[in-house]
């Protein structure tokens, strides 16, 4: 989808390893680590079978016991003149032999190595910010700054070649913010790099070259010189960032965008494990062969097997399948789901219910999710998984049927009307579910894709979270994962794209820009990062008072809101919407205002309700009574 720098835990500190033999056969790996007073633990279960990565696991963690050390970053220095906290450092892989020179970065112009890109990522961002006009310090202010900048064992100014950021070392060196801005380059690089809308590919690929063009025009190319190639590369990153002080994310976005370089070629560990992984794989696929020589188990049996094992579900055949779908001798698609078709089907005894055929590339991952996830979960609010089918290479699961499709079907057409009462509580019905998935007995469950065709209403609008394709449940132990970068860019935790680091708080971002396009009947493209930014910003302004509250209300509700109601949730969706997790509500928080509010909506209906009743049952009366009179 997009590319986002590798990962790793800051101060990981690689465990010592038991295994031992589980009940049922399968291997059970833990880890335990101690050393800094907490422990992690990471549980793996592989069928007999499945040696290889377990083999090949060993091997990789026994070949250098320090290939995961980080130490903690050092104390900013009171003496350095910018603040490297500016931006979160991510750490990668192991930078101990790092040792970069600015005259040799990579054909590009930058850092050759990730340990170095990212680096650049925190030094750039922090003369940003502390830019006013020149865009570098003076070489005593930055030979100041060494101390303070040793975010990850072996990087530092000197190793990856920083050392001679600083004015004075170069022409673009000396360059002042309104100076880069005079290029003719600048406009059109402030501009392709402000707006990362889809194909991300092509938008990243707009705005590196309109970064190049802009550090090519600060250079004289005449007289070509690698060092000063890089620092006006530098000063065009420094340049565009201070310029653009809202948009914290533009460097991480730029540095995304770079193509990745290969592993540092001085790093003996990598080096090691270049040379054992093939030895391992001959092992391994010789223990493989063995082993699948042995069991003469077919496939279809282990998938019995598994789905025994998930409780609640019942086992539909093939051909029940197909008659369900093809009942009446019709197929209705209903839709696509985040891996596949959604038909509509019929029972023996007459239940509709919607069936969704996950196609072959799509099978391994989510089909296991939504099965294994919506067999332990049953919820009022989430869509509820009635069986599956394995057949071959095809997979169904049957879901029961809500009868008044997807909310954005509802919300998004221009013919379509949701009273305020209904979006009130949909938004309580959507905070519920979330509140018993992020407080699961087993661990926080993250959906990690809650939009609005996720969220499905049943014939009394009742909302239904559905589509668990992508879920991650997270152990009682964990308050994050790292993990690949998956969900609907639109709706996706800007924290969560830039890091891959997923939390409950991403699902509670998602959830703030439902809550946004609910308030505002404005559509979200799925894949426009700008769209959901101007309606963010948006809704930012009407909340502090720089813009009056009907700019942001649905005009299609023709005024018959709750003001107070809505002034309230909108504070709650803006909260939801914050930059960094940090600044996030908890779901237990969200869940208490909206049924609060809920309940409020309710109680004003029924008394309206009972208004209009004694009034229209009064009127006849009085009728009556002339009549008689």
């Amino acid at each position: 989808m997009f590319s986002t720098p590798p990962v790793s835990r800051k101060n990981l500190v690689r465990p010592a390893m038991n295994h031992t033999q589980s009940d049922n056969g399968l291997i059970n790996l833990c880890c335990v680590q101690k050393r800094f007073g907490w422990d992690m633990k990471i549980i793996t279960y592989l069928p007999p079978h499945s040696f290889f990565p377990f083999f090949l696991l060993l091997a990789i963690l026994f070949l250098d016991h320090s290939a995961l050390v980080s130490p903690a970053p050092g104390d900013p220095q009171d003496k350095c003149a910018v603040n490297f906290n500016t931006s979160e450092y991510v750490a990668f892989r192991e930078c101990g032999d790092v040792k970069e020179d600015i005259s040799q970065w990579s054909e590009e112009g930058f850092p050759s190595t990730m340990c170095c890109r990212n680096a650049l990522t925190v030094v750039s961002e922090a003369l940003a910010s502390h830019s006013t006009e020149q865009l570098f310090l003076s070489q005593d202010q930055w030979q100041s700054c060494a101390q303070s900048f040793q975010p990850q064992q072996g990087i530092s100014l000197q190793s990856c070649g920083f050392d001679n950021l600083y004015r004075g070392t170069s022409a673009c060196s000396n360059l002042v913010l309104k100076e880069v801005k005079a290029t003719r380059q600048y406009q059109d690089a402030s501009d392709k790099c402000s707006h990362f809308d889809l194909p991300y590919a092509e938008a990243c690929a707009r705005c590196t070259a309109a970064i190049f063009a802009v550090r090519d025009g600060l250079y004289d190319q005449e007289a070509p010189n690698a060092t000063e190639r890089a620092i006006c590369g530098v000063a065009a990153i420094v340049a565009l960032a201070a310029d653009k002080p809202d948009d914290s994310a533009l460097i991480d976005k730029f540095l995304s965008c770079l193509p990745s370089s290969g592993p540092n070629k001085s790093n003996k560990s990598w080096g090691k494990l270049v040379i054992s992984v093939p030895v391992v794989i001959l092992a391994m696929l010789l223990i493989i062969i063995t082993v699948r020589c042995v069991s003469k188990k077919p496939r279809r049996r282990v998938y019995l097997k598994e789905i025994t094992a998930w409780s609640g579900m019942y086992w539909f055949s093939k051909p029940e399948i197909e008659n369900a779908m093809n009942f009446g001798g019709e197929k209705i698609n209903l839709g696509r789901g985040s891996a596949g078709q959604v038909y509509r089907g019929v029972l023996p005894s007459g239940q509709v219910v919607a069936i969704k055929h996950l196609t072959k590339s799509n099978t391994s991952d989510s089909f296991t999710r939504e099965v294994e996830g919506l067999s332990r979960l049953r919820h009022p609010n989430l869509v509820c998984l009635f069986g599956c089918c394995i057949h071959g290479d095809d997979r169904y699961l049957v879901y029961e049927f809500c009868a008044n499709g997807n909310l954005a079907h509802h919300l998004l057409r221009r013919d379509g009307h949701l009273t305020w009462e209904t979006r009130v509580r949909i938004l309580r019905d959507c905070s519920f579910a979330l509140k018993y998935l992020h407080h699961h007995i087993e661990g926080c469950v993250v959906h990690r894709d809650i939009k609005l065709t996720n969220i499905l209403l049943t014939e009394k609008y009742q909302a239904k979270l559905s589509d668990f394709g992508l879920a991650k449940m997270m152990g009682m132990e964990e308050s994050k994962v790292f993990t690949d970068v998956r969900g609907t860019i639109g709706y996706m935790d800007p924290e969560y794209m830039s890091n891959a680091k997923l939390t409950c708080a991403s699902d509670i971002y998602s959830f703030g820009i439902v809550a946004l396009q609910i308030l505002s009947g404005q559509k979200v493209i799925e894949l426009d990062l700008d769209a959901r930014d101007q309606l963010t910003r948006k809704a930012r302004d009407v909340s502090i008072g720089k813009r009056p509250l009907s700019d942001f209300e649905d005009p299609r509700l023709n005024g018959k809101v709750d003001k107070a109601d809505f002034e309230a949730i909108l504070q709650i969706a803006v909260l939801c919407v914050a930059k960094s997790s940090k600044g996030r509500p908890t779901i237990e928080v969200v869940f208490e205002e909206l049924d609060k509010i809920c309940r409020d909506t309710e109680a004003r209906m029924k008394a309206k309700h009972l208004d209009d009743t004694s009034s229209t049952t009064s009127t006849p009366t009085s009728k009556s009574s002339k009549l008689t009179l």
